[in-house]
This record gives C-alpha cells, sequence and structure tokens, in this order.
C-alpha cells in the first residue's frame, strides 16, 4: 500500500509497516528532503518508494502494512 493509498477510515487505527520477507518493521524507504531554514531540520518532500529496505534481514523488500 503506498502513502497516497491510506484512507481515512485506516487514520484511526496504527499502520505498522512490515518486512515483506522478514516480517520486520525495521524497514526504509528512500526520499528526498528539502532544508526548512525557519523551523531549523529537514521536510520530507516525496518518498520513493520503489526502493525499500528492510534494515534486519537486508533484503530489497515490498512493505506489507498491517493495521491493528
Amino acid at each position: 500500500m503506498k502513502v497516497e493509498q491510506v484512507s481515512a477510515a485506516m487514520l484511526h487505527k496504527k499502520a505498522m509497516p512490515r518486512c515483506s520477507k522478514c516480517g520486520s518493521s525495521n524497514v526504509r524507504v528512500e526520499a528526498f528532503a528539502s532544508w526548512n531554514e525557519r523551523l531549523q531540520n529537514w521536510k520530507v518532500e516525496e518518498l520513493i518508494e520503489t526502493n525499500q529496505v528492510c534494515a534486519d534481514c537486508g533484503q530489497d523488500t515490498d512493505i506489507k502494512w498491517r493495521l491493528q
């Protein structure tokens, strides 16, 4: 499920991204970010969801979403 596909009904539940290979929640996606001078921090502008990696098993993965 892509970030844009999260529906309003799902926002009432906790969403948990999981590695499709090992089930870990320690997954990462690439992103573009820009510096916000006023807030003095990075703002994520765009996620590149085609590059998903699990930090636990080290495998490229397709993130699977679980709702609680």
